[in-house]
């Protein structure tokens, strides 16, 4: 309801979600039709919008009653829903561009993911992961390399909810795991300041100003790059696989 029907229940949330939905969508423009694969879908938002965009759309999450949510928005495109644990099913397809945003945080295994999904590339295809920033200055996570024994944590696996965030990454941990899967021409962005996000007690300003003059200071940090780094919630690594 906050991030998609109601703005006025939480101004903060539905700038955050829609600042994100920008950010994905904007990844799929000026290269045509594409075949995309959205890993973790949850309620399909972003699935439907790349559907209605004209792309082609498979939609994975491991929540039945999610996909069949999704399924009752769908208003045209082409989109299937196919639930299934992206570490278990497999895709006799292959795709032009795979979404995996906020997965990795759930996984204490993040090369078999990342190996896994590059193989459903094809020549040219590019992963999208996003995560949160362990570098953020609100962040009080370990980072993955500091997790220590793996095996202590497989329990807590595939969670999802924010309950299931017991770690982060580093930019610089992420792009380890991406180029050891045979990814390349690897790039990280960070995004979503207190701005946008409403952290730090800034969400008070998303009931005083338009979300353009939110955005604009959120730009204007992140474009200083050490201080971006900090004041970022979220981080994106984009790779492509070649062969």
């Amino acid at each position: 309801m906050q991030e998609i029907w109601d703005p006025t229940l939480a101004r903060h949330i539905w700038n955050q979600y829609h600042n994100q939905l920008d950010i994905y969508l904007s990844l799929a423009e000026g290269f045509g039709k594409l075949d995309i694969l959205d890993i973790g879908c949850a309620q399909g938002t972003l699935a439907l919008l790349l559907a209605e965009r004209g792309h082609s759309v498979c939609a994975l999450d491991i929540r039945q009653g999610f996909l069949d949510y999704a399924a009752s928005r769908c208003e045209k495109g082409d989109v299937r829903f196919v639930c299934g644990n992206a570490m278990e099913v497999d895709f006799a397809d292959r795709f032009d561009l795979i979404f995996a945003n906020q997965i990795v945080e759930h996984l204490v295994h993040p090369f078999e993911f990342t190996t896994r999904v590059a193989q459903w590339l094809r020549p040219g295809g590019r992963l999208v992961v996003t995560t949160p920033n362990a570098d953020y200055v609100k962040s009080g996570l370990p980072t993955f390399s500091e997790l220590g024994d793996l095996a202590r944590y497989e329990d807590r696996q595939f969670t999802a909810d924010g309950d299931g965030h017991f770690f982060a990454y580093r930019a610089t941990e992420l792009r380890e795991v991406f180029e050891k899967s045979g990814l390349k021409e690897v790039t990280t962005c960070y995004f979503e300041t207190p701005f946008v996000s409403g952290h730090l007690k800034v969400r008070y300003l998303h009931l005083l100003l338009p979300v353009r003059i939110l955005k604009f200071f959120d730009h204007l940090i992140l474009s200083t790059p050490l201080v971006g780094k900090r004041a970022a919630h979220q981080m994106m690594l984009v790779g492509s696989i070649q062969r």
